[in-house]
């Protein structure tokens, strides 16, 4: 996965089940399994097959969010 897809993950509000399995490399069943299961612990967003990017870094306790972040480009 490239950092641009990453980017493009985590700059919206939700992490769908596919994205889920794009990221960590895991099966559809399994990235599906693993969101019900940080939903059980974190769920802002009560939405079914989605999780939201904030559950996500609360579950792999994540505080150092900054490479997940858009990076700004710099102008030269």
């Amino acid at each position: 996965m490239t950092y641009e897809e990453r980017e493009k993950i985590f700059s919206k509000d939700t992490i769908s089940i596919k994205e889920l399995a794009d990221l960590l490399g895991l099966s559809y069943s399994k990235s599906a399994e693993l969101i019900r299961q940080i939903k059980f612990k974190f769920n802002r967003l009560d939405v079914q097959g989605v999780l939201h990017v904030e559950d996500y870094f609360d579950y792999f306790k994540i505080t150092d969010r900054q490479r997940y972040l858009k990076q700004q480009e710099v102008a030269i």
